[in-house]
């Protein structure tokens, strides 16, 4: 594009019309005043300088700091705080059955490894309500655990250590879990049987009963579920 000097209102005498082709093919006029910009060294004429873009982030750019509000705040905390009123008696309640679960398998699967046991060995063998001092208890609360011991003397005590073949405590131990039964132990006799006499015992929760190991009098150890709500028994 070519440049020429003009003379009009509000440009001083020397100044110069410049065409800047456009991408639409057209251009536009810029007056370029005699005394702005640096000079081109083959013509005389002022150089216009334009700023290059500007990076993001940088300094002239404004930023604006991001966090937390207040009212977001208090409605993160109110979602959260519905959240652990829903979930954790749920989650609570989902642990007080598996734990009435581990209690009805693991006793029902020590009654019968006792009665394995009394057959193979050719002795009898007690289930028993555990104390803190591996003894009998005398009571019918088998909710500290029980015992799996020899009886051949029949005194319904392990004489020595050697007597004990499983000590175990309740899953339930220390929670709200009661474990009871009919009679305060269990004997097999050397054929298997449970000494002519069955036991039921009940793993109640909160008061409820929430299953039983029924022991049959030929030493068969199950257990059941209440079909409909009921109160636990002694309880």
């Amino acid at each position: 594009m070519g440049e020429r000097s003009l003379a009009r209102a509000g440009h001083g005498t020397g100044s110069r019309l410049k065409l800047l082709p456009q991408a639409d093919g057209g251009a536009i006029e810029v007056f370029l005043p005699p005394d702005q910009g640096s000079t081109d060294a083959r013509h005389g004429l002022p150089v216009l300088t334009c700023p290059g873009p500007q990076r993001p982030g940088g300094p002239q750019m404004n930023r604006k700091d991001t966090g937390f509000t207040l009212i977001e705040a208090m409605i993160v905390l109110s979602i959260a705080a519905m959240l652990l009123t829903v979930g954790l008696p749920a989650f609570a309640s989902a642990m007080q059955r598996h734990r009435v679960t581990a209690t009805l398998h693991l006793l029902a699967a020590d009654m019968a490894m006792a009665r394995g046991s009394a057959v193979v060995q050719g002795k009898q063998v007690v289930v028993c309500p555990r104390t803190e001092s591996n003894r009998c208890g005398a009571a019918s609360d088998w909710g500290r655990g029980w015992l799996v011991f020899t009886d051949a003397d029949g005194n319904r005590q392990p004489d020595i250590a050697a007597d004990i073949l499983r000590s175990a405590d309740a899953p339930g131990r220390g929670g709200r879990l009661s474990v009871i039964s009919s009679r305060p132990f269990l004997r097999y006799q050397v054929d298997g049987r449970s000494a002519h006499s069955n036991l039921t015992v009940h793993v109640c929760a909160d008061g409820q009963l929430a299953g039983q190991v029924v022991v049959n009098n030929h030493g068969r150890a199950r257990t059941s579920r209440p079909k409909s709500p009921a109160a636990c028994p002694g309880g």
